[in-house]
């Protein structure tokens, strides 16, 4: 058996939908409601660690909209998908970040188990805007500063994993692996808890060996972009290893057995220090009951592989 978790946001009901399309007076009862059933069914799939699954959020990045500083902008799209995020414009101090996300988690509702996911400062300054910070290095590590201050206070408030999620480092040709180590030192250096830089929405595969070298615990893969052949080609002595092998991309249910042997022989060549089974990326594209499925599979799956 391996630790488990999934990443990111999950899929609203269609009745939850309707209920934020009509701006129902009781919606937070409503969302409320649904992250109870979410929770609960992460608990039936006895996965490793347990998430808010942050149906209030409209996208990662919108509870930072709650900064003094920080205006919306123009919808934008979410890389190569037909979905859009909001736009932020960070436009002077951050300083009073540190209970942003807190306050934007069910938190009574987790056990003690429990996990976080925020995208990394390298993606926020990549795909947002800044009045103040007109040059990426400046920028991205004024973003790095406010989420470390964010997650001194989840790991306060008992977040033993923080995943990062980092799909601008995996989409993006160029990426400047300098800023992306400094901003992440900065997050890291000195934090008591887990930290899973998580790719998606590009092929890795060339970066895996700069990005072995990132101040985190461990990498996190989505192995229908990045194949598990170049996971396989690296050791992960030292690291964490999680690999996203359930598909958040379709319907389809995974081959238990597959994965569990694929998982297997995915440990044994990379041999990291602790490995995880994930989502390759967010649920949310996903409709409800195909999501449970996924969640309880991903479960299945986790108890079938032999430890790292």
């Amino acid at each position: 058996m391996i630790s488990s978790y999934t990443v990111g946001i999950y899929p609203r009901s269609e009745e939850l939908i309707e209920a934020t399309r009509k701006n129902s007076k009781n919606l937070s009862s409503f969302y409320l409601r649904e992250k109870k059933e979410y929770i609960a069914i992460q608990k039936k799939a006895k996965l490793g660690y347990v998430c808010d699954p942050l149906l209030d959020w409209d996208d990662i990045y919108r509870p930072f909209s709650k900064l003094k500083s920080v205006k919306l902008a123009a919808l934008n799209r979410i890389y190569e998908t037909n979905t859009f995020y909001r736009r932020l414009s960070f436009d002077g101090p951050l300083d009073d970040a540190g209970n942003i996300v807190k306050s934007s988690l069910a938190i009574s509702l987790l056990p003690k188990n429990r996990t976080v996911c925020l995208a990394d400062p390298y993606t926020i300054a990549d795909v947002h805007l800044s009045a103040k910070y007109t040059k990426r290095e400046e920028f991205t590590l004024a973003i790095a500063k406010m989420l470390r201050k964010e997650i001194d206070t989840l790991v306060k408030s008992g977040f033993e994993l923080v995943q990062l999620v980092a799909p601008s480092v995996a989409y993006n040709e160029k990426v400047d692996f300098g800023i992306v180590k400094n901003a992440l030192e900065i997050i890291t250096r000195g934090l008591k808890a887990k930290t899973i830089l998580h790719f998606y929405f590009g092929d890795v595969s060339k970066k895996i060996e700069k990005l072995l070298d990132m101040p985190v615990s461990g990498l996190g893969f989505d192995t229908m972009l990045t194949p598990i052949s170049s996971i396989k080609k690296h050791s992960f002595s030292g690291k964490s290893l999680a690999v996203g092998i359930v598909n958040s991309y379709n319907t389809k249910l995974e081959d238990k057995q597959e994965c569990i042997t694929e998982l297997n022989s995915i440990i044994s060549k990379t041999k990291p220090d602790e490995a995880f089974v994930t989502t390759s990326f967010d649920l949310q594209y996903l409709p409800k009951d195909f999501a449970v499925k996924k969640i309880l599979r991903l479960g299945e799956i986790a108890r079938g592989v032999r430890s790292a």
